[in-house]
């Protein structure tokens, strides 16, 4: 059976751990893998965008439903785009004056560092998380692109149940360096590969 739906991970989860006796577990297994890859992996195919407008009554925006992480933010002020920086929730200085906000932070919503002079457009560029696998939903874009990300993350955590720490900590090394070249991947596929180095002159 092909490793490109869910049931033939479900397949290949049971021939390479070589127990028949978790068919009942493989989808806590397949769910905790999901959730490791959401924080590692950052692929093109899941970058959403949205526009918001921030009024001069509030410096919070709502998160979309379904945001996981941002990438970029910017804000629109006279035809002119500038970036949002952010700042961690501890070390965001609040502003007694109003005017266009320079910083902002996340916490259950988009918090900025001032009550904003007039109305400013802002616009997001934020991931959102992969679609679980499951017997109705038997495939996604990350299983598509790299189903050995989601086996070797699925066997760490089969192995994790089983207390098998060795074989564990095998498979989650195989794992982080899957999330590498994914990650790599995606880099590449976003800006194209590094330039070539010249050098002026005969080469020696």
């Amino acid at each position: 059976m092909s490793l490109s739906d869910y049931n033939g991970l479900v397949q290949s989860i049971e021939n390479w751990s070589k127990r028949d006796d978790v068919s009942n577990m493989t989808d806590d297994f397949i769910l905790l893998a999901e959730n490791e890859i959401n924080k590692g992996l950052q692929l093109r195919t899941n970058e959403k965008r949205a526009i918001s407008t921030l009024n001069t009554d509030d410096r919070f925006l709502v998160l979309p439903d379904d945001f996981l992480e941002m990438r970029a933010l910017r804000c629109t002020d006279g035809g002119q785009f500038y970036d949002m920086f952010y700042r961690a929730p501890e070390t965001m200085n609040i502003l007694g004056t109003a005017g266009r906000p320079f910083f902002f932070t996340i916490n259950n919503r988009i918090e900025f560092d001032r009550i904003p002079d007039k109305a400013y457009v802002m616009e997001m560029t934020y991931y959102v998380g992969l679609t679980p696998l499951s017997s109705t939903n038997t495939t996604n874009n990350v299983l598509t692109a790299y189903p050995d990300l989601y086996l070797y993350g699925c066997l760490s955590e089969l192995h994790k149940w089983s207390r098998d720490e060795d074989t564990a900590v095998y498979y989650e090394q195989l794992f982080q360096e899957r999330l590498a070249t994914a990650n790599a991947q995606e880099k590449r596929g976003r800006y194209g590969p590094a330039p070539a180095m010249r050098s002026e002159g005969p080469t020696p």
